[in-house]
């Protein structure tokens, strides 16, 4: 093997992570430390000058797929003088993409024997899972925030909404039968589930 192009240490565990990522998705927790430096065009060894082991490669690999940086960064760059049924259907193809991102990670991982963790890792697991919820409720709320004064409800609580709809329609064990298609969505959020000639004639 070519021996690979020296990188800074951020840039090379970046790199052995984005080599990793599609191989736990195959192989789970059984992948090898040989495979992952096939895949990153790297010596075996380059791998433990990086992480202490292969649990820790798959550790990184699945906190990056958890990670909400680049979808709160992707949700936050959506042209806000677009129209509002626009920014939502952008909106809900960015969340769509990192609901099935974990879900991929989570059926990979299914059965695939892991180190148990420590109480105070599943703390650490449970209060990063609350924050990162906040975070993408927060970059969804400046998203819809421009048409703030003619929702019904609070943006903050349509900003929970579709999240939890696109969460709902995208998990295969919940919305199989539900379109996961972007504008369905977002026409359900802002118009509800009756028809335009239902809703001119209710009552107010």
């Amino acid at each position: 093997m070519a021996r690979a192009t020296r990188l800074p240490a951020e840039e090379r565990r970046a790199a052995i992570l984005a080599a990793t990522e599609p191989l736990v998705m195959q192989y789970g927790r059984e992948v090898s430390t040989r495979q992952i430096a096939d895949a990153a065009g790297i010596a075996e060894g380059t791998i433990f000058r990086v992480f202490p082991n292969k649990d820790a490669v798959i550790d990184a690999v699945i906190e990056e797929a958890f990670d909400t940086r680049q979808t709160v960064a992707s949700l936050m760059a959506i042209d806000p003088d677009l129209d509002l049924s626009t920014r939502l259907a952008q909106a809900v193809e960015i969340l769509e993409a990192r609901m099935r991102r974990v879900v991929a990670m989570f059926g990979a991982l299914r059965g695939s024997p892991a180190p148990p963790p420590s109480s105070s890792a599943h703390e650490s697991h449970e209060r990063r899972g609350r924050e990162s919820n906040a975070k993408i409720t927060m970059a969804l709320t400046a998203v819809i925030g421009p048409e703030a004064a003619s929702l019904r409800i609070p943006v903050e609580h349509a900003a929970d909404l579709l999240r939890g709809l696109v969460f709902t329609v995208t998990h295969p064990a919940i919305g199989a039968t539900f379109s996961d298609e972007p504008p369905v969505i977002v026409d359900i959020v802002l118009h509800g589930i009756l028809t335009p000639s239902t809703q001119e004639s209710r009552p107010c």
